[in-house]
């Protein structure tokens, strides 16, 4: 335990248990173990993937798991019992000293508990929803108002993932400005070694040029814009050796197949499906592309495509213009243009002639590296959260 921290009990509330959501709470809750805190998980058993699940599995001996159904949608009659539920979890195993909410929902339930025992609340949206273009007006007007009251009510601290979720949280009036902090994802500090690859300046007829991408296939990370715009880029670049890799799956994974059939490519473009780990996918690529229509910040894809060494093309979503764009070489584009995404890919494929094409994208990797090294250490980001939690405390 670190000796400048005083020991936290720690209740996490945690609605969806997947992708980076899941990975932010893994990684967060196992170093505040590591420095001595004690750590209650309440997970959503039907949100969680493999990863998530082998956590609980892995680390049942350290850390308390209870699971309790939170429907993703507004349900009074499944929200009222998720709160009594939790109301009796913490009559139970209280008192503990901070009650921390992930998600919209998670974070619903956390903040109300957590009034009604008079603890001190934190708040990670991990994205707020108003920031998605696919709600309604009137969707967005209710989240907000929800949003108002339970932040003017119920939050001690709102924690958001990126400057730009912080700069929202702050125009629409969520919270008190003085009750929100800004620590952004992390990525574990061994990964930056264990991620950073060789490089390799062999020529394209060896090996193609590689773009590559992990996501889940949903709307948000508009996967038939990625694959659209390289269809439009080996239509403008048909002498170049190339090829599109994307890893994960989803719901929008068979309609990308059909996709990529159609456009007779298929030789060009691979599905390598659901990996526990993407280390090793990373080192075969040589730009790392990003789709999404919208980030609550900066995404942990991202974030290691920079600890491996790799240029960068990706939307304008949160997190993207604050951090992407501060190392010369990443290109931004607008949200939902495969256009524009297809013109940038055939900006980095030209950067310099074949044969030091590879030398010239290793450059603006090795920045991205250096950056995110500096800035995106999940012991830093850990030790960040405990310093909340103690001013809570006080």
């Amino acid at each position: 335990m670190n000796p400048s921290d005083n020991v936290t009990n720690v209740l996490m509330v945690v609605g969806i248990c997947g992708g980076g959501l899941g990975r932010h709470v893994r990684s967060l809750s196992e170093g505040l173990v590591e420095r001595g805190h004690r750590v209650t998980v309440v997970y959503t058993p039907h949100t969680v993937d493999q990863a998530f699940q082998r956590f609980v599995d892995g680390r049942r001996h350290e850390i308390r798991f209870v699971p309790l159904k939170i429907r993703r949608e507004i349900s009074s009659a499944s929200d009222l019992r998720a709160v009594v539920r939790l109301v009796r979890l913490i009559w139970r195993e209280g008192p503990f000293d901070v009650v921390h909410g992930h998600s919209a929902k998670g974070g619903a339930i956390a903040r109300i508990v957590g009034r009604l025992f008079g603890m001190p609340t934190v708040y990670t949206p991990h994205g707020l929803i108003m920031s998605s273009p696919k709600i309604s007006k009137a969707e967005n007007f209710i989240y907000t108002l929800i949003e108002r009251i339970l932040g003017r009510l119920a939050t001690s601290r709102l924690i958001a993932v990126s400057e730009d979720e912080s700069e929202l949280g702050n125009k629409l009036t969520l919270v008190r400005k003085d009750r929100i902090v800004v620590i952004e994802n992390a990525v574990d500090d061994e990964d930056f070694d264990r991620l950073a690859k060789e490089p390799f300046y062999g020529n394209l007829d060896q090996k193609p040029l590689t773009f590559g991408s992990t996501m889940r296939f949903s709307i948000q990370k508009a996967p038939d814009h990625l694959i659209g715009a390289f269809i439009r880029l080996s239509s403008a670049l048909p002498q170049l050796e190339m090829r599109l890799v994307i890893v994960g799956d989803g719901e929008l994974l068979a309609q990308a197949r059909r996709q990529v059939e159609a456009s007779g490519l298929a030789e060009k473009i691979q599905f390598l499906g659901w990996r526990t780990s993407v280390k090793e996918l990373l080192r075969e690529f040589d730009i790392f592309v990003i789709s999404s229509l919208y980030e609550a910040g900066l995404s942990y894809s991202s974030m290691e495509a920079m600890a491996a060494k790799l240029p960068i093309v990706s939307t304008r979503v949160f997190g993207a213009e604050g951090t992407l764009s501060k190392i010369p070489g990443n290109i931004l584009v607008p949200v939902g243009d495969p256009g524009a995404l297809a013109d940038s890919l055939q900006r980095m494929a030209t950067l310099a002639d074949p044969g030091s094409l590879r030398e010239a994208l290793q450059r603006i990797g090795q920045a991205n590296h250096d950056y995110a090294r500096e800035h995106f250490r999940q012991s830093e980001t850990t030790r960040r959260t405990v310093e909340v939690y103690r001013a809570l405390k006080r």
